[in-house]
């Protein structure tokens, strides 16, 4: 029998995977006292930052990407006829315009709304390099226990009722190789964790903060975050997506969300071609 390759061990369901996955999950627990004093040398006291948008504003700002979610695909599928270009190519280039679409309409919004214009958003220059930096720090602390939720949900999943199946686009990127491959990391690793990080931790987490506080803005923002991404992964993408609320909570810029979801994006995108 040939050895499992690192997707499709992501994607078994076996106990023995769970149990490990498991193990991970509790060290990754352990490290996050560790991980949140290394993130509070950066911030000793919590800034606090009140958004002058409001849910109205966020909703626009949905509608906007629910819109064009559904009109790029076609658009781009009458110019990008080619039989060439893969359909995986296809998405992530629709995805990539429609986050981006949206993305602008968060930034009017803000720059319009605020005082400080985009810098409310996170897109501060001074300190952005420093909390880049101590994001990819606390990533590396926590990645086993990102790693091991992403072992435990198959197994885990099906406990619950489901049937779980590996994302179609992890399947997809997994099967491309040469140039198709290499633009699909460009979109998945530079491209989209931008766009991302500026509607979801930028825009909307500020709301939810100033509305459920600390822990349940960021709660519910990483909820939602993970529950757009599927069922198959729901407990990898919160557990990253907690740890990415609270670096932006703490460090109140963008850059060190960014710098980690494109490093998580970089390990999977290389799992899946192993």
């Amino acid at each position: 029998m040939s050895p499992l390759s690192a997707a499709e061990i992501l994607s078994e369901t076996s106990p023995e995977l769970a149990q490990g996955g498991a193990l991970l999950l509790l060290a990754g627990l352990a490290l996050t006292p560790l991980c949140v004093s290394f993130a509070r040398g950066f911030a000793p006291e919590a800034s606090v930052f009140f958004a002058r948008w409001r849910f109205l504003h966020a909703a626009f700002v949905g509608l906007c990407l629910a819109v064009l979610m559904r009109v790029v695909p076609a658009g781009l599928a009458s110019w990008l006829e080619p039989e060439g270009v893969p359909e995986i190519l296809r998405q992530l280039a629709s995805s990539a315009l429609a986050l981006g679409g949206a993305s602008l309409a968060a930034v009017l919004i803000a720059a319009r709304l605020d005082p400080d214009g985009v810098r409310s958003l996170g897109l501060r220059g001074p300190g952005s390099l420093r909390a880049a930096l101590v994001g990819l720090g606390c990533y590396v602390l926590l990645c086993p226990g990102i790693l091991g939720a992403a072992l435990l949900w198959p197994w885990l999943f099906e406990q619950l009722g489901g049937r779980f199946e590996p994302q179609e686009i992890a399947v997809a990127i997994g099967a491309l190789d040469g140039t198709s491959r290499v633009l699909a990391g460009v979109f998945a690793i530079l491209v989209l964790p931008c766009f991302e990080e500026l509607i979801f931790r930028g825009f909307l987490q500020p709301l939810f903060v100033q509305n459920l506080g600390d822990r349940g803005g960021v709660f519910v923002t990483s909820l939602v975050f993970a529950l757009l991404h599927g069922d198959s992964a729901l407990l990898p993408i919160l557990a990253l997506s907690l740890l990415l609320g609270s670096l932006k909570l703490c460090t109140q810029r963008l850059s060190a969300c960014i710098a980690v979801h494109a490093l998580h994006n970089a390990v999977v995108f290389a799992m899946l071609g192993a």
